[in-house]
């Protein structure tokens, strides 16, 4: 038997332990509750709260189990706080750390573990909370994930206690009289407890703004530059979704880590946010130096956090501003940093960005155009072009694709690119995505009523509208209502939403195959997915995306890829589409490389209905 090895901050690990005042102490409902719900969740017979003492393990909640502690030479949860991530044990006999484990080949048989770390709001690792089966059994994810959430929960009942011990502390030694050292420590505690995040143990909030505030006075009188920066993590929300919160919770930490290594000693960083720190810098130098630090922060952060045999990639976006320059109170800089960031965020993400005045006006627009955003729909201030698509060996016109456009009364016609972030943001994209679908086949059945020849309208779909609405009935409805034949209706998917939920992807599209829709997969070579992958979908066609085809005829690289990109695709039945198309020498590529049908200002800007309805073929020829 392998006896769990002693941590290295065991000193400050048992402190903090016995701190809480639960080690030793008899079961409180609070905690049995979420043991039982543990217990019936993920349909084990035991589940426990854990805590490792120094040679005990106590067990402040069981469900499911007799005994009211054991030696800890023979826990799992001793093993469990040795690392960050939870430990699962499949099955303990096939473990050469627990195969000849009294607990194991003794009562109560311990087959199956499972334990996930439970800190104290300092960080210290205090104990888990476990499920244990006497029957081997696998864990997975979704199930994992459940049990991060429990612990959690069990976390913040902790940070209560621990809120609740320091002031009844600090009331008993005012009433008693006790001396300044120790009146001083427990304010110190109820301080602390106040004024720091329970998840990384950073200062939250509040303490960032007293910080801030506290060094201002101290910046002026010296004539000392300072810098405040808010950092944020990209697309955080879809790691969350992808692989539940803990994994989330984990990122977190693993940020947290990244950055206070990078700190000097006289800098703060702070959890301000979901995915949000701030840090403040004292004594960092003129802006190219403050530049240089910060490059450095961000590096790193950017790279991968492993998570239950994954990998999740990460990077931010961070914006910053500098005392006295860009503000002399700490609301003003914090304010002018966050503004940074979300520029940052706004042109791609993954960027450094120096606060200037024009991203306040340009966050003045964006709130406008949001506000705004929710009367364009019943204002009829929307409106859709038609852009031809042209079969690039023939010259013939072979559809057009729908793309959005909004009329502001005030800006005028404001860019997709500007607008469709805000509504992706806001959950409009629902909505207006069906208006669009809804919109396109009006549009096909007034040219068919106006005797002009059938031709495809692609549409594309967001992964909203997609996987929360109810697409299939809505095409349905309107290809009957219309009278349109499902094959002239091209919608057209990005790559990432047909990853972010496979399985449910998969069963919309087919069911969209089933009506005789045309399916498509968009600005392909840019998500995640290859060609393995899309063997499993019911897909009629791929579109290259245009910075393959704006490199191709410059980059003997692009042109390779596009060529078997096209290659493969040709030999899955499918056709290619590539956008983008600006010249007659990327039409001439494009010809050669096999690819079907080319998009893009070379053919035609997009159009309104009626130029659309009355759009010639160019009838262009391998010569153009």
């Amino acid at each position: 038997m392998m006896t769990p090895p002693i941590p290295v901050d065991e000193a400050r690990r048992l402190a903090a332990l016995h701190a809480t005042n639960l080690f030793g102490t008899g079961p409180e409902e609070a905690f049995d509750r979420i043991t039982r719900m543990a217990a019936k969740l993920l349909k084990v017979p035991t589940a426990l709260i854990s805590l490792v003492g120094s040679d005990t393990q106590w067990f402040k909640s069981r469900c499911g189990f007799a005994a009211q502690y054991t030696s800890r030479d023979v826990s799992f949860c001793g093993h469990a706080i040795l690392t960050d991530q939870a430990m699962v044990i499949e099955d303990a006999t096939r473990d050469p750390r627990f195969a000849d484990n009294p607990i194991v080949t003794g009562e109560p048989h311990v087959r199956f573990y499972a334990g996930v770390q439970l800190y104290s709001v300092e960080r210290a690792k205090l104990g888990t909370l476990c499920i244990i089966d006497s029957e081997p059994r696998t864990l997975d994810a979704a199930a994992l994930d459940e049990l991060h959430d429990l612990a959690r929960m069990v976390e913040e009942l902790i940070y209560h206690r621990q809120l609740a011990i320091a002031s009844q502390r600090l009331h008993d030694g005012v009433q008693q009289n006790a001396s300044g050292a120790q009146l001083a420590d427990a304010a110190g505690q109820v301080e602390f407890l106040l004024t720091h995040d329970t998840l990384t143990g950073l200062a939250n909030r509040q303490a960032l703004l007293g910080a801030i505030h506290d060094s201002v006075a101290g910046w002026r009188r010296r004539g000392a530059p300072a810098a405040v920066a808010c950092l944020n993590l990209d697309r955080f929300k879809r790691i969350n979704d992808a692989f539940g919160h803990a994994a989330g919770d984990e990122v977190l930490v693993a940020v947290t880590r990244c950055l206070q290594a990078e700190l000097d000693p006289q800098d703060l960083l702070a959890r301000i946010g979901s995915d949000e720190f701030v840090l403040l810098l004292n004594h960092p130098g003129d802006e190219d130096a403050v530049h240089a630090r910060l490059r450095r922060l961000m590096d790193s952060v950017n790279g991968s956090v492993s998570w239950a045999g994954k990998d999740i990639a990460i990077t931010c976006s961070l914006g910053f501003a500098c005392f006295p320059a860009d503000g002399e109170d700490a609301d003003t800089l914090l304010s002018n940093a966050a503004t940074a960031m979300r520029h940052a965020k706004e042109t791609g993400g993954a960027r450094l960005q120096h606060f200037a005045p024009a991203q306040r006006r340009e966050m003045g627009r964006r709130l406008a155009l949001e506000h705004q955003l929710h009367r364009a729909l019943e204002r009829e201030e929307l409106f859709l072009q038609y852009q031809p698509k042209i079969d690039l060996h023939k010259g013939s016109l072979v559809g057009f694709e729908a793309l959005l456009r909004w009329r502001h009364p005030q800006y005028g016609v404001v860019s997709p690119e500007e607008f469709v972030p805000i509504a992706e943001e806001t959950g409009l994209i629902v909505p207006i995505g069906d208006w669009i679908v809804r919109t396109a086949v009006h549009q096909m059945a007034a040219w068919h009523g106006a005797g002009l020849a059938a031709i495809p309208v692609a549409v594309n779909l967001s992964a909203r509208q997609f996987l929360q609405g109810d697409v299939v009935a809505l095409v349905e409805e309107l290809l009957t209502d219309a009278g349109i034949a499902p094959h002239l209706l091209e919608l057209e998917l990005t790559e990432s939403l047909s990853m972010a939920d496979p399985e449910r992807s998969l069963a919309i599209m087919h069911r969209l195959r089933l009506l005789g829709v045309t399916l498509s997969i968009d600005d392909f070579g840019t998500g995640y997915s290859s060609f393995s992958y899309l063997k499993r979908l019911p897909i009629d066609k791929l579109k290259i995306d245009k910075s393959f085809v704006h490199d191709m005829v410059h980059s003997a690289d692009a042109r390779a890829i596009v060529q078997a990109i096209v290659a493969m695709a040709h030999r899955m039945g499918l056709r290619v589409v590539a956008e983008g198309v600006e010249s007659a020498e990327q039409a001439m590529a494009l010809r050669e490389t096999g690819c079907d049908q080319g998009q893009g200002y070379f053919y035609a800007r997009p159009l309104d209905a009626f130029e659309a309805g009355t759009f010639p073929a160019p009838g262009r020829t391998d010569t153009d």
